[in-house]
């Protein structure tokens, strides 16, 4: 199964974050839209420990449709609207945000909804090595009327930085784990194994 995807179902054991080419800077908010209907599903199987990808341009639950990332003084917010949220709690939700700063450090929060949270789901923050990091202050919060997720990450858990770059993914699976539908908010109908696609450098306003 998809690395990522795999650490957020086993509670953020382990996640990739892997930053892209550098990009140009930009100023203290960015907003980016993606494309609808670009959802991939991705079927494991684990006889032959193989998965294979599919376009599921009808799936409107986990369809990234715009990010807004907007690094402040005292903290980066990460909104993600959605063309539809699910609500179900018999599958699993996971929203995973990738951050990487000037300073190369990498911090992923991961904000799960399962069938042992509330709709609010479960919310923190691992380093590249899977480890939780404690951070007074970080915030998720999911607004299924408005189909949007917005995390809250005080600057100083990423060690007050310049300037981050954020890599979305959004996914939904049954409990099986062998599907699993997955969009990466800054690639149209594709997804990369190395881990979500960083946007550009956002500074601090």
């Amino acid at each position: 199964m998809h690395k990522i995807i795999g650490a957020a179902l086993a509670l953020a054991t382990t996640v990739c974050l892997t930053a892209s080419t550098a990009a140009a800077a930009h100023a203290e908010k960015v907003v980016h839209r993606d494309a609808r209907g670009d959802v991939i599903r991705q079927d494991y199987s684990f006889e032959t420990e193989t998965e294979t990808e599919t376009p599921v341009p009808t799936v409107k639950s986990s369809d990234i449709t715009s990010t807004v990332v907007d690094h402040r003084r005292d903290n980066v917010f990460v909104t993600v609207r959605h063309a539809e949220l699910d609500s179900h709690l018999d599958l699993l939700h996971g929203y995973l945000f990738s951050l990487v700063t000037n300073e190369r450090l990498g911090r992923t929060v991961v904000l799960h909804v399962s069938p042992s949270t509330s709709r609010q789901g479960e919310v923190k923050l691992v380093t590249q090595a899977g480890r939780r990091v404690t951070c007074i202050g970080l915030r998720g919060r999911i607004d299924y009327r408005a189909n949007t997720v917005r995390i809250r990450v005080p600057r100083s858990c990423l060690s007050n930085p310049r300037w981050v770059r954020a890599g979305i993914y959004t996914f939904h699976t049954g409990r099986d784990w062998s599907r699993a539908f997955v969009d990466d908010a800054n690639l149209n109908g594709r997804i990369r194994n190395a881990g979500p696609v960083h946007g550009p450098r956002v500074r601090r306003g």
